[in-house]
């Protein structure tokens, strides 16, 4: 069995190498001016952190964060001591066998020089914190360019319906798509967007949107676009992973997001100021709400739980358990996929796997979870959640709530329509032919927008149930005229 030694050894030696790949040959520039957050760190989250990184820690260590880096049963890096520092030892080793790396070229002696002079300089990090993730303090990304022709349709993981419902937004590869409602023609694209675009939203006026996506499982983008022309107005964070929901509140001033990197923030619309970040999930954020009073956050997960969060602040209200519980007929251990607080009262309603939705609030969830104390009392109450059997036979996506309406998506290809004061099944919305994974209502408007893993995009009356427009969203695709094949911006 290997030691924490050898492991750490065979560590070192792999990771000089990657390091030393990554900084700047000699020149006018010295050793000293070597960045390490620039230069080293995004190979690290290149080539290392799948097996030493956040979830993973291959021989006892972890290199995400320059603290688990430094972290060592020998230090890795001896400020000003290269001769003592074992990252330099193993580079100059002169046995082949025992020097880094193994199996292949040793480094070249400029190489190894630079990291001798960055060593003797204090070896300085230059991050703005050593506890942080390196993926969440890098500069934000210069995104390619969408194709001008899609070949094939991307599943439509977000819609938008604009105010009035003239338009509806539709997230794209690289790009966010806009569309005329009543024809399906395609207006204009919004480029050079994250590669997955799984979240959109419009301001109250209709001028931004709001662009949650990413790289799943490398890197997450948060930002305010104009809504006219796709520029990024602000990039309001990156995230460790890709972002999977965010939502204005209801005035427009705050922000709040949700990514796989099992994280909730909230940020200041005027200034993109990041007001908290927490992380009390242990698997995917999956949706974000703000209550109706601007007094909590609401954020579902994987992990089964909705956390509800002191809007302000941040800090931990209560857990809604609700879909982690078995009650009656209703099985429990479900992940939780979305959750939507109502516009005008305190109620919030979350879904996902199983055979309901969950209708609950905060305040009576909190005083239902008490204390250990009362472990015992509580057990034989009845708790205050209501339930809607949707008798959909695969897991709900997302929802939508408005004036008085709760619509659900599935994987059945079905959206459902339910009365919020009498919980009863409204309409059914068919036709999709696959997973249904977005969808938008906009009540003044008696408009929905629906969107499928197939790339197709629906709009609905929701007054009587029509199906109105029915398109492809892949520009340049077979589905549009040369007219309408509108250019990339």
């Amino acid at each position: 069995m290997k030691t924490r030694t050898q492991s750490f050894t065979r560590l070192m030696r792999s990771l000089l190498v990657l390091l030393s790949a990554f900084v700047a040959l000699p020149g006018s520039a010295g050793a000293a001016e070597v960045s390490f957050m620039r230069d080293l760190a995004p190979l690290l989250v290149q080539r290392c952190t799948g097996c030493h990184g956040a979830t993973k820690e291959e021989g006892g260590y972890r290199l995400h964060t320059f603290e688990r880096l430094m972290q060592a049963d020998t230090p890795p890096v001896v400020p000003g001591h290269p001769e003592k520092s074992e990252l330099f030892t193993r580079i100059t080793e002169p046995n082949a066998s025992d020097r880094m790396p193994q199996e292949d070229d040793g480094l070249t002696p400029t190489q190894i020089g630079l990291f001798r002079a960055w060593i003797l300089a204090g070896a300085k990090f230059d991050g703005a914190d050593p506890k942080a993730p390196f993926k969440t303090m890098f500069a934000p990304r210069d995104h390619p360019a969408a194709p001008a022709i899609y070949t094939t349709p991307v599943p439509v993981l977000a819609v938008a319906l604009a105010p009035g419902a003239k338009e509806v937004a539709v997230g794209g590869y690289h790009e966010v798509t806009i569309w005329d409602t009543a024809t399906g023609k395609l207006l204009r694209r919004l480029d050079r967007l994250p590669q997955k675009i799984q979240t959109l939203s419009y301001n109250r006026a209709g001028t931004q949107l709001l662009v949650g996506g990413g790289t799943p499982g490398d890197y997450g983008e948060l930002a305010l676009v104009d809504a006219a022309t796709g520029k990024r107005l602000r990039v309001l964070d990156t995230f460790a992973d890709i972002v999977l929901s965010a939502s204005f509140r209801t005035d427009g001033q705050r922000v709040a997001a949700g990514s796989a990197d099992q994280t909730v923030r909230v940020y200041d619309t005027a200034n993109g100021r990041r007001l908290w970040n927490m992380k009390l999930h242990s698997d995917w954020v999956t949706g974000v709400s703000f209550s109706a009073d601007q007094r909590y956050v609401a954020s579902s997960s994987k992990d089964k739980t909705v956390k509800i969060y002191e809007a302000e602040t941040g800090t931990l209200y209560t857990t809604y358990t609700g879909h982690n519980q078995i009650l009656g007929q209703y099985a429990g251990q479900n992940p939780v996929y979305a959750v939507k607080f109502t516009a005008d009262s305190p109620v919030a309603v979350s879904a996902g796997g199983g055979a309901w939705l969950q209708l609950w609030e905060p305040e009576k969830a909190h005083d239902e979870n008490g204390t250990a104390a009362d472990m015992e009392l509580r057990f034989r109450k009845i708790g205050h959640a209501r339930y809607i059997a949707h008798d959909l036979k695969q897991e709900v996506f997302a929802l939508a709530v408005d004036q008085g309406q709760i619509f659900a998506a599935s994987a059945d290809g079905l959206v459902k329509q339910f009365g919020l004061a009498t919980l009863a099944e409204v309409r059914t919305y068919a036709g999709h032919k696959d997973w249904v994974y977005a969808l938008d209502y906009n009540g003044a408007a008696e408009r929905l927008a629906t969107g499928g893993y197939d790339g197709e995009v629906r709009i609905w009356d929701t007054n009587s149930g029509t199906c109105l427009t029915t398109f492809k969203a892949m520009p340049g695709g077979s589905g549009l005229t040369a007219n309408e094949r509108v250019k990339v911006r």
